[in-house]
């Protein structure tokens, strides 16, 4: 069978547990990603992993090359259910000739789109089209693609999950804390003012920074004095979250990454319908305390380090 998830790296971890399953049951399971989260997996284990390149933002859409050569991979490998966790419509365009494709409908909230998918399967799953009316972690949503063909509730054994991420190795002995940095945290309501105290807060256990490569020159200039790190591949990132004892974030891959791992996470949302962002996204399978951007930016050292003590 294909997972296809053509979007971000958390959206893609989220699925994990959904894998975990679909081995446990004995099926054999490729993947379809996009550039932007295809290096998040072991590759070893899939049957086949397909990687669209996506078109630079503000287009959508994958490269039509990329697109065609996805195509002709999945005819070749007969597959004969799809599962489809993508609302992008290449992802729709790459099940098209699997004889079973699963995916999602949002009903009459959206009821052209709906219309639009339910031609494009032959088995759909109903979810809320609102973040506010989420009531269920996405990684239950995800697993619910599976009805039929895994039993039982999602794992949340990191011991498990995290070989789908970080491979068969043993886990690393896990020092310090590990600080994600990256323009969401701006956008999450946690301005460089907030921000700056954390970081010497932080810098004063010794924590770590790191940053997406594009992001990193940005980010040293505006918080100078302290060691940027930037990762320059996602395996890389991944081996730096796995040999932490905990990561703060905002509401980002990182937080989702350090959950399937097993990685305890000082996680933060902003305050737009948080308490449902929180209910969806918080991380899955390891201890987090989860603050608000609101809350972090009264006395941003104080509390993550009170959080950081009781994870």
């Amino acid at each position: 069978m294909l997972l296809v998830r053509l979007d971000g790296i958390g959206d893609a971890l989220v699925c994990t547990p959904l894998l975990e399953a679909l081995r446990a049951a004995g099926h054999e399971v490729g993947i379809a990603l996009s550039d932007r989260n295809a290096g998040i997996f072991v590759r070893d284990a899939f049957v086949a992993t397909h990687v669209l390149e996506r078109i630079p933002w503000p287009r959508h859409g994958a490269t039509p090359a990329s697109r065609e050569r996805a195509e002709a991979e999945i005819a070749s490998a007969r597959y004969d259910v799809a599962l489809i966790a993508s609302e992008e419509p290449d992802a729709y365009t790459l099940a098209r000739g699997i004889r079973e494709r699963t995916g999602f409908t949002t009903g009459w909230a959206k009821p052209l789109k709906s219309a639009w998918v339910r031609a494009r399967l032959t088995r759909t799953i109903a979810r809320a089209a609102s973040v506010a009316r989420t009531h269920a972690h996405e990684v239950r949503t995800m697993f619910r693609l599976g009805v039929g063909l895994v039993a039982g509730e999602p794992s949340d054994d990191a011991r498990a999950l995290r070989g789908w991420i970080a491979g068969p190795a043993p886990r690393p002995e896990r020092r310090g804390i590990l600080v994600q940095l990256g323009e969401k945290w701006r956008t999450s309501g946690v301005g460089d003012d907030a921000l700056g105290l954390l970081i010497a807060s932080l810098r004063a256990r010794d924590a770590r920074f790191i940053a997406a490569p594009a992001e990193r020159d940005a980010l040293a200039a505006r918080f100078p004095g302290i060691t940027i790190d930037a990762p320059p591949t996602t395996r890389d990132w991944i081996a730096a979250i796995d040999a932490a004892a905990a990561v703060v974030s905002v509401d980002t891959g990182a937080a989702h990454c350090a959950g399937m791992l097993g990685v305890p996470v000082v996680d933060v949302f902003p305050d737009a319908h948080a308490d449902a962002q929180i209910r969806r996204w918080r991380p899955w399978a390891s201890t987090s305390i989860v603050l608000r951007a609101s809350q972090l930016v009264r006395d941003p050292g104080r509390l993550v380090t009170q959080a950081l003590d009781a994870v």
